[in-house]
């Protein structure tokens, strides 16, 4: 009996140390663990995120990534009053050198990271600022006019035949003149409510001054309306062969129906419009989309850049490592890349990645022109901030509403740069 007790007394001391040490174990693996906040102002990628971090955390288990997404325009002023509150994220998506800019005494420099000899030379003045680089290109954008290729079958246009200005219009008014028969709304989905895409349609005219080179776009003091001639040509076109009225198409609505159904022949968007058009119908991308460019003197080439770049604050100077190898992770890992490109849809922005593995002809079509001599980027995301909203955005439709003369467009518009330029710097 005395045995039985001294039995039991000791296998209950082993159970306790055993349950403190397990409790202890628990501790030191919670101790040891960190969360890198990552602020996303992509919503329409927040899930392949999501994916994303979760296959982190999954090979790297004291490693958690919480991912927080805004955008649709509130995601500048939701990161600026997490700056404000005390609450600023690790990783951070900033939209163009201003953001850049804004931020740039609170962000690391990231020249160091050996990710920056993969990046595509052409991208990465958009994330360089006073010298240094703190911003990582998301991915590489396309944007001229995606056309429907069903529609252009139906029209009997031969894209092989249009080359410039001139055969690109021909083949808008080919395709008005059987509108009927092909039971279009319009030739053109340009959505005229969004200031967003009337910013970026204007960068087709505005870039070409700064050679590629973003940070010469974003301290340059005024607009150069050297191609304001071509801008109003095609603004023209756009406003007597559009859906009607312009002011009241939306980017939603003309993607998603108007274009995807047939019912138009372009939209002015890029290769972010792939995801939704597949996810309406698969292979939709493979089959029907194509792409061409505006024609500018000296352009004949899609315009390839990257809107949003990755950077990494400075706030909590614990976790940069862990920043950093999540950051690279989601650059050179194969789990990450299949991601990106099969899900995501994105292009990537690094060198040397193999054409065979891009899953639709417009993503070749775009990497092969951003890798290369020709590439021309946009310059649209370093204007000053408000300055699409505020400013081309509202004296644009205007001009589509008949109430601004094209001179009083240019006049009005160079001035209130100039006005936000002087207010917020950039030199």
């Amino acid at each position: 009996m005395h045995f039985k007790k001294i039995s039991l007394w000791l296998l209950s001391f082993f159970c306790l140390i055993s349950l403190s040490y397990l409790g202890l174990s628990n501790r030191q693996s919670s101790s040891n663990s960190t969360t890198i906040d990552f602020f996303n102002q992509k919503p329409e990628v927040a899930e392949s995120y999501q994916h994303l971090a979760k296959l982190y955390q999954k090979s790297h288990p004291n490693i958690k990534i919480k991912v927080t997404t805004v955008g649709n325009s509130n995601g500048a002023s939701a990161l600026q009053a997490k700056f404000i509150s005390g609450d600023a994220p690790d990783l951070v998506m900033l939209g163009g050198l201003p953001e850049v800019d804004r931020y740039h005494n609170r962000l690391i420099s990231l020249d160091n990271m050996a990710i920056q000899k993969k990046i595509i030379p052409s991208l990465k003045s958009g994330g360089r600022i006073y010298g240094k680089i703190l911003g990582i290109p998301v991915d590489l954008e396309g944007y001229g006019w995606s056309y429907n290729k069903a529609v252009f079958r139906k029209a009997g246009i031969d894209v092989k035949q249009i080359h410039d200005y001139a055969s690109f219009k021909a083949a808008v008014q080919k395709i008005a003149s059987q509108e009927k028969q092909l039971h279009l709304s319009g030739v053109f989905a340009f959505n005229g409510a969004d200031t967003a895409s009337i910013s970026s349609f204007s960068a087709q005219f505005l870039s070409q001054a700064y050679h590629n080179n973003l940070t010469k776009a974003y301290h340059s003091q005024n607009l150069d309306w050297q191609y304001s001639k071509q801008m109003k040509a095609y603004t023209d076109l756009i406003k007597k062969y559009n859906v009607q009225p312009i002011l009241s198409v939306r980017y939603d609505a003309s993607v998603e129906d108007l274009f995807f159904n047939g019912k138009v022949a372009m939209v002015p968007q890029g290769n972010w419009i792939i995801p939704t058009l597949d996810g309406l119908k698969k292979n939709f991308t493979k089959d029907n989309l194509g792409m061409l460019p505006y024609y500018v003197k000296g352009q004949s080439k899609i315009m390839t850049g990257s809107s949003w770049y990755i950077g990494i604050t400075n706030e909590h100077p614990a976790k940069e490592k862990a920043a950093k190898a999540f950051l690279n992770w989601m650059y050179t890992s194969a789990a990450s890349e299949n991601v990106i490109v099969n899900e995501m849809r994105y292009v990537p922005a690094t060198i040397n990645f193999p054409l065979s593995k891009l899953p639709d002809p417009v993503s070749k079509e775009i990497y092969k022109i951003g890798t290369s001599k020709q590439a021309s980027v946009p310059v649209h995301k370093q204007f000053p901030n408000g300055f699409s909203q505020e400013v081309i955005g509202p004296n644009m439709q205007r001009y589509f509403a008949n109430k601004m003369s094209w001179q009083n467009f240019i006049d009005q518009t160079s001035r209130k740069y100039n006005q936000l330029r002087q207010i917020q710097g950039g030199k």
